[in-house]
């Protein structure tokens, strides 16, 4: 990233900085979640083959709701991530304070475009 040559730039950088972008984190959130969510699966499997005693059959199906819950309805394991970033032509001073409903839906309108492109350029590498 480019250093702010004048005072407009240096505002959209602090705002920037102040509105940082959490993606990088939460995608290794998620991979780390991904990785728990495999593991569990492949530890149940393992329990749920084996020979056990009652005790520990009863132990297992009283964590059966709880399994069931995490990495069934809870858990999703990401398998890939496709980042987009919006593209900005130039900076002004309050382009993050215009909440108007044509800009919204014109804004809503660029996300869509530019997901669009990235799964159809993701299609093409398959």
């Amino acid at each position: 990233m480019d250093l702010p040559k004048d005072m407009s730039e240096t505002w959209h950088r602090a705002r920037d900085i102040m509105h940082t972008d959490k993606t990088e984190h939460n995608v290794r959130m998620s991979k780390i979640i991904s990785r728990y969510l495999d593991l569990l699966k492949k530890m149940h499997d393992i329990l749920e083959s084996s020979e056990l005693n009652q005790e520990n059959k009863n132990k297992l199906k009283e964590l059966q709701p709880e399994y069931e819950k995490l990495a069934s309805k809870r858990g999703a394991i990401i398998r890939d991530i496709i980042r987009i970033e919006r593209q900005e032509g130039s900076h002004f001073l309050l382009e993050d304070a215009d909440f108007s409903i044509s800009t919204i839906k014109h804004l809503i309108k660029e996300g869509e475009s530019d997901a669009e492109k990235a799964l159809a350029k993701r299609l093409k590498e398959f």
